[in-house]
């Protein structure tokens, strides 16, 4: 979401009334910016709870018209008198005055961007977020977990990808840094999406992704000292050595330009120091740089050539170009630990990014599409997990969330007179998913969450196996199956949704009461031999039987008759009871496939409000995507319903009594699986 055209606009016209009244604030005496003052967006803390509360229901209003960076996380629990309490944030400090000759001789070839590449037209705002197709939530090459507009242009072909170069002919000049076709055959062009929709120039020398994974070494870093020796002398008053810098680039920002205010985002922003060095403005008392606790406690740095200062960038800050000029910039990141693992990529390499990753295309397909799927239980919280995990800024949305594509949207079973070979198969299966963008972009995954398949092991396993022949993560949530059956009895027979749903759902439940429908089940369970030991009629339970007849061969001939009688895939009026019995859910799909693809998980607990953040953090380990620097932003339950219990105190007490000695055993399998 980006910021409107016309709110940039206001906001470079009043930078550019503020030239003259407002100096530039006077040098710090400050050192380095400590990290623990940037561990929360400086405008939560410091802007008044009820002009929060009117921002943020201003930005409702606007509905999608501001970027991610100016989003501000409102905290209803905050008062107001938080600031008080919180420790006297530092906004930004000098840290110096270097000599930049050097830079200024190296980079001054081609920095007024249009001379030989016209700057695009607004229309993104920083860290804009694209739609879904590059990564969870990509953006431009970028992926939101919702949206993109430039994620279209991401859809290219690998082969495209790969076969696609540059001539060196095309250059016009080699010693130009600023030109991306010379940066794509001599470095490694890097798409930085807001940036280049304002036509901001870059030269980039070390690039990281945002979690800090990943950390890159430009050809123009690590091949040519002549830039070595020109950066030094920054790395020399920040006392850093370069082992340390995760991000260092130079920008060129076009004449009449402005990025409106933010602050930043991301897990990179709470561990990295962010330093800012002007090389080229011809005019600098006509460059507005600003940054503060707020946006009404906005100072000025001087952007005079050399001089070097540290930002405290979860304030709020923008910069305007208000002179006839283009102005650069030299930025820095940097941690205060070496980097261990970086990567020297090689001249003309293509790396391939979204909002928060950045991959090489030569390791495109190292993760398989989708790599985890959410197996059930229906009424168990599947939509609360799925919804928690596509927060996730490196998780994609499938093209739906339950895709059905292993039960009864497989292709044979929509085209029953047709054979398939299992490359057919499958790309009908990659129809539900973004499986080509991803195929690209390994950083990123994604998975499904279809809760019938963990009771439909008869028929999802081996197709499963079929067409996802790679090692898949597995979820699977539980819930006490009692109230997991009143829920799906209420879901059922509701009356309350889209015709479609309402179809889904099956009839066959609607004219029977709920203690009906679990008398059927019951009934059918026993003619499938799979109760022995329960008596329907009086509620007893003959442990001696239940005992011996567990894990053996007839329980499974049993359930496995069971399913293929009992579960059908055209009604969704089936296993009140049977979704409840978790460890017979569970035991084909342990003997199918390692047990440490498993992640079980129960809703009461897991998912209970205090504890669903550290679950998600075990979640995202489980799935293989980076868990540290990123927290849930809605930890609300999804996708619930009012509903009456169907049942009275006899009919209670005569199901614990089913599920009690089932519930025991299921725990019993959970620990063997530790």
């Amino acid at each position: 979401m980006s910021t409107p055209v016309e709110e940039i606009a206001r906001q470079h016209e009043e930078a550019r009334s503020l030239l003259v009244s407002m100096v530039c604030a006077k040098p710090s005496s400050h050192s380095e910016i400590p990290l623990t003052m940037k561990t929360r967006p400086t405008v939560d803390i410091f802007m008044p709870s009820k002009e929060k509360e009117n921002q943020e229901e201003k930005k409702m209003l606007d509905k999608g018209n501001t970027s991610d960076d100016d989003v501000t996380n409102v905290d209803p629990a905050q008062d107001g008198n938080e600031a008080q309490s919180y420790p006297d944030i530092i906004t930004w400090t000098s840290r110096g005055q270097i000599d930049v000759t050097k830079l200024q001789e190296l980079v001054r070839e081609g920095y007024r961007i249009s001379e030989h590449t016209p700057p695009p037209s607004i229309k993104t705002s920083p860290d804009s977020r694209p739609k879904s197709t590059a990564t969870p939530k990509p953006t431009t090459a970028t992926t939101s977990s919702k949206n993109s507009n430039t994620d279209n242009k991401q859809k290219t072909s690998s082969k495209h990808l790969a076969t696609k170069k540059n001539t060196p002919n095309q250059i016009k000049s080699t010693t130009n840094l600023w030109d991306p076709i010379n940066a794509s055959i001599h470095n490694v062009n890097i798409v930085r999406p807001s940036h280049d929709a304002w036509g901001i120039g870059k030269i980039v020398l070390i690039f990281a992704d945002d979690f800090l994974q990943k950390h890159f070494e430009m050809p123009w870093w690590h091949l040519r000292s002549d830039i070595r020796d020109a950066v030094q002398p920054v790395l020399d008053v920040l006392q850093v050595t370069p082992d340390r810098v995760i991000r260092l680039l130079l920008a060129s920002l076009p004449p009449g330009q402005t990025i409106p205010l933010h602050h930043d985002s991301g897990a990179w922003v709470h561990q990295t120091h962010r330093v800012h060095v002007p090389i080229i403005a011809e005019h600098p008392n006509e460059i507005m740089f600003r940054v503060g606790k707020t946006d009404e406690q906005l100072e000025r740095i001087d952007c005079t050539p050399g001089h070097l200062f540290e930002m405290n960038n979860q304030c709020r800050h923008a910069v305007s170009n208000c002179s006839s000029d283009y102005r650069v910039h030299l930025i820095l990141d940097y941690q205060d630990e070496p980097v261990k693992n970086r990567i020297l990529l090689n001249p003309g390499e293509r790396l391939l990014q979204t909002r928060r990753s950045v991959d090489r295309l030569v390791d495109q397909g190292s993760r398989p599409t989708p790599s985890f799927l959410i197996l059930g239980a229906q009424k168990a919280g599947t939509t609360s997990l799925y919804e928690y995990m596509m927060q996730h800024p490196l998780i994609v949305r499938p093209k739906r969330r339950e895709t059905h594509c292993l039960d009864w949207r497989w292709k044979e079973e929509l085209e029953p007179n047709k054979t398939f070979t299992t490359k057919q198969l499958r790309q009908h299966c990659f129809l539900f998913y973004e499986e080509e963008a991803l195929r690209l972009r390994p950083s990123c995954c994604t998975g499904d969450s279809t809760p019938s398949y963990l009771l439909d092991s008869r028929r999802v396993i081996p197709r499963l196996k079929q067409v996802f022949d790679w090692r898949v993560q597995f979820l699977v949530m539980t819930r006490d199956p009692i109230q997991r059956a009143e829920s799906h009895y209420a879901m059922v027979t509701s009356p309350h949704g889209t015709p479609a749903q309402i179809k889904t759902r099956g009839k066959e439940w609607r004219s029977k009461s709920f203690e009906e429908v679990v008398k059927q089940e019951l009934r059918d369970m026993k003619a499938c031999g799979l109760v022995p030991y329960w008596d329907i009629d009086t509620g007893n339970f003959d442990k001696v039987v239940f005992d011996s007849f567990i894990n053996t061969d007839a329980e499974d001939s049993a359930w496995n008759l069971y399913l293929e009688n009992h579960v059908p895939l055209n009604t969704g009026s089936y296993g009140l009871l049977a979704r409840g019995l978790y460890a017979l859910n569970l035991l084909p799909w342990l003997a199918a496939f390692d047990k440490d693809q498993f992640l079980v998980l129960e809703l009461e607990s897991d998912l209970a409000s205090d504890r669903v953040h550290d679950t998600m953090q075990r979640v995202f380990d489980h799935v293989g995507v980076i868990s540290s620097g990123f927290e849930l932003t809605d930890a609300s339950p999804q996708n619930t319903r009012e509903y009456q219990p169907k049942m009275n105190a006899e009919l209670l007490q005569y199901m614990e009594r089913f599920f009690a000695p089932q519930n025991e055993r299921f725990q019993k399998l959970l620990q063997t699986m530790k």
